[in-house]
C-alpha cells in the first residue's frame, strides 16, 4: 500500500477518534445493555486507534516532506509517539476501571468520592499530557511545512493554531473541546491532501 492511502486511512480515522468516543463519553449509559460495549469502542478509538493514527499520519508527512526540514519531521514524530502512548495508558486506566466497577457492584465504588476524585485526577492528567505532546507534534508540523513548502499554508497555520490550543490543554482543560475541533478540521484537510497525493501517483 501507498504510503499516501496509510495518510488518508489515518487522517479520517482520527476524525472519527475525535467525535466519536466524545459523544459516547457524553451520552452513554452503562446501564444499557450495549452501554458497556459502546464504552469499550470509545476507549479503542480514543486510545490505541488515536494513537496508531496519529504516529501513521505523522510518519507519512515525514515522507512526504522528504529530505527538507527532516529534523523537524523526526522531532514531531517522536512527539506523536508520545502523545499516543499517554492517550493508550489513559484509555487502558478508563477500562480497567470501568471492568473493575462491573465486576463488583456489591462496593458501590461508583458512590465513593476519594475513588472518584482519584479516578478524575490521573485520567485528566493523562488526556491532558496526550493533548501537550499533541500540541509539540502540530507546532512542529506546522513548522516544517512552512520549511518544506509541499504543505498548504493554511494547513501549516491551521496546525499551529490547533498546536497552540493543544498546549495549553494541559494547564486548561476546558480547552480540549476547542482543541479536538481544530483535530477535526487539520484531520480532514490532511486527508484530503493525502488523497490528492495517491490519485496523482495512481495516474
Amino acid at each position: 500500500m501507498r504510503m499516501q492511502n496509510f495518510g488518508v486511512a489515518a487522517s479520517f480515522l482520527l476524525v472519527v477518534a475525535f467525535i466519536v468516543p466524545a459523544y459516547i463519553y457524553l451520552t452513554g449509559n452503562l446501564s444499557d445493555p450495549i452501554g458497556p460495549y459502546a464504552y469499550a469502542l470509545a476507549d479503542i478509538l480514543y486510545g490505541p486507534v488515536w494513537g496508531a493514527s496519529l504516529v501513521a499520519a505523522v510518519f507519512a508527512l515525514r515522507e512526504r516532506a522528504g529530505d527538507r526540514a527532516p529534523r523537524r519531521m523526526s522531532m514531531a514524530l517522536l512527539a506523536a509517539v508520545f502523545a499516543a502512548g499517554m492517550m493508550v495508558l489513559v484509555a487502558s486506566i478508563r477500562a480497567s476501571n470501568r471492568q473493575y466497577h462491573l465486576a463488583h457492584p456489591d462496593l458501590h465504588l461508583e458512590t465513593s468520592t476519594t475513588v472518584l476524585i482519584v479516578w478524575a485526577t490521573i485520567v485528566q492528567g493523562g488526556i491532558a499530557a496526550g493533548w501537550h505532546f499533541l500540541g509539540w507534534v502540530l507546532v512542529l508540523l506546522g513548522s516544517a511545512g512552512g520549511a518544506a513548502q509541499n504543505i498548504p499554508r493554511g494547513l501549516s497555520l491551521l496546525y499551529l493554531a490547533g498546536g497552540i490550543v493543544s498546549l495549553l490543554v494541559f494547564v486548561v482543560h476546558d480547552l480540549e473541546p476547542f482543541a479536538a475541533g481544530l483535530g477535526v478540521a487539520w484531520s480532514v484537510w490532511q486527508g484530503i491532501l493525502f488523497w490528492k497525493d495517491a490519485g496523482r501517483t495512481g495516474r
